[in-house]
């Protein structure tokens, strides 16, 4: 699978209204240690919490296939779209569908409110950004109002065609953008931005970066448009542009040719930069201005200019830095995930002495073979940190896992608060006819647990089930013997089976590793 099958998978989830965050899924799925299979897929979709299921489907049983899907296609996933009399596969109508695919297909659970962003504030620095160039534009506007017409002309345009290079320039890098997928990725439409962004079908797109030529443009001509406008100067400024602007013609028509003839299809981005700059160019050559003439502020075209093209190269290799971090991540991830690796790995941390866990609270399974226990703290930061990905490990393998959780308590302190939280955790365990409730109460807790938050709505769900502390003593007292037997000195800590977790992993890589764990047995 390549980068196809990951550009399926982001225009499956955006039909199915799955928003996730591309670069944080991307990363980690080329850091699994099977990518690019389709178990990679599978399991970067659950780190995002994001049910899905592969099954196999005969030819004979196709009348059971969903409306949408992902289905193997010739090695690839790509979208279908089932409406029973005709198969479209990544938005083209096909006939031969039964005969390419591979029998395997992959559906996501869909729920109401599935969204997984790092943030809706994404591109809140770029909008403030141009909110405060609006108001600069307006202000140099007020400041010298001679030739308005083609200065708004120049301001809107320069500002568009600046936002739609940036984006063409994330887009070649592989970064997400706020462009619709629907309108750079269109079968009606002909339209493919990745397509002709990424593609090397002519060798000059080796060596030039168009996005980036773009992006100086806008820039320093947006940059000099201020630095003008504050000397009122601006009829200079225009002067250059009016002739500069016909540089550009032969970028454009080089682009148009290589959309219509090699690659054979069109990207709206472009579209909108060169129409930004023909708009400029008709512009200036038919509005009349009245020339200044050439003077010192010429220096300041140069300055514009040359300021812009140095804070651009500084950002081309800060960009460059950040990705070669990426890759090396993406790397260690892989190395990290790897399940042989991490297996020898564990073979080598100490174990258990003390096996009795007649006092643990237990989940899941009591009788199966294998066993995942975890020693934590109510007022452990880590723990809290930890804890969510704990609860879904209780959630998917309960059927197949025993799950034995341990207060790291030493009831020798002389801390009632802290005893008196322990006792109250430990009776809710205690008296619970659901002892989910318990983790429940525990994850309740952790967020409420600061010094400064109000733990009273979460004292009165639970003080039903607070009582007599004495048959919760008796339980932590067993905790605290098992803790300290088998030399437990930090929290949160995690045991496969009588093997201690390995500390150089991170805890949350957990989860990856459990599934193989199982698939051994």
């Amino acid at each position: 699978m390549t980068r196809k099958s990951y550009t399926a998978v982001i225009n499956y989830l955006d039909d199915n209204k799955i928003r996730i965050d591309k670069d944080e899924f991307e990363l980690q799925l080329e850091g699994h240690p099977d990518f690019p299979s389709l178990l990679a897929f599978s399991d970067a979709l659950h780190f995002f919490n994001i049910e899905n299921y592969s099954y196999r489907i005969d030819n004979d049983e196709k009348d059971i296939l969903p409306e949408d899907f992902l289905a193997l296609v010739k090695g690839e996933l790509a979208v279908v779209n089932n409406t029973g009399d005709t198969i479209t596969v990544n938005g083209s109508y096909t006939e031969d569908f039964f005969s390419e695919w591979e029998n395997i297909i992959l559906i996501v659970e869909k729920s109401e409110d599935q969204t997984y962003t790092k943030s809706k504030l994404d591109y809140a620095y770029l909008n403030w950004g141009i909110v405060a160039l609006l108001f600069l534009f307006l202000f140099l506007f007020g400041y010298d109002d001679s030739n308005l017409v083609l200065k708004l002309i120049f301001a809107a345009t320069g500002l568009i065609g600046f936002i739609f290079a940036r984006e063409a320039y994330k887009k070649t890098h592989g970064k997400g953008t706020f462009i619709p997928v629907g309108v750079c990725k269109s079968n009606y439409l002909n339209t493919d931005c990745d397509l002709v962004f990424n593609s090397k079908k002519w060798k000059i797109f080796n060596k030039i970066d168009l996005s980036e030529i773009s992006l100086l443009f806008f820039t320093s001509q947006i940059v000099c448009f201020i630095l003008f406008g504050l000397i009122k100067n601006l009829e200079l400024f225009f002067g250059i542009y009016q002739y500069g602007l016909f540089g550009f013609i032969p970028i454009a028509f080089l682009s148009l040719f290589y959309q219509i003839f090699i690659v054979k299809k069109y990207c709206p981005v472009c579209m909108v930069i060169i129409a930004s700059v023909c708009i400029q160019l008709v512009a200036a050559n038919l509005i009349s201005f009245t020339s200044k003439g050439l003077d010192i502020s010429a220096v300041l075209f140069l300055i514009g200019s040359l300021g812009s093209l140095i804070v651009l190269m500084n950002f081309r290799i800060k960009n460059q830095n950040a990705q070669k971090d990426e890759n090396t991540l993406k790397r260690n991830l892989k190395f990290r995930r790897n399940y042989q690796f991490f297996k020898n790995n564990l073979s080598l941390q100490k174990r258990f002495t003390n096996k009795d866990f007649s006092s643990a609270f237990v989940f899941g399974n009591e009788k199966a073979d294998q066993t995942l226990t975890f020693i934590t703290n109510p007022f452990c930061k880590h723990c809290k940190e930890f804890y969510p990905v704990f609860l879904k490990l209780v959630k998917k393998y309960s059927d197949e896992l025993r799950i034995n959780i341990f207060f790291d308590i030493d009831l020798s302190r002389d801390d009632l608060d802290n005893r008196t939280v322990h006792v109250n955790l430990t009776n809710i365990y205690i008296n619970s006819e659901n002892k989910i409730e318990f983790l429940e109460a525990l994850s309740g807790w952790y967020d409420v647990q600061g010094y400064s938050e109000d733990k009273s709505g979460w004292y009165q769900k639970y003080s039903k089930y607070f009582g007599s502390s004495e048959n919760a003593l008796a339980l932590l007292k067993g905790h605290e013997k098992w803790v300290s037997s088998n030399g437990v000195h930090f929290t949160p800590n995690i045991f496969i089976n009588d093997t201690e977790y390995p500390v150089q992993y991170e805890r949350a890589d957990l989860e990856f590793f459990i599934p193989e764990l199982l698939s051994e047995n």
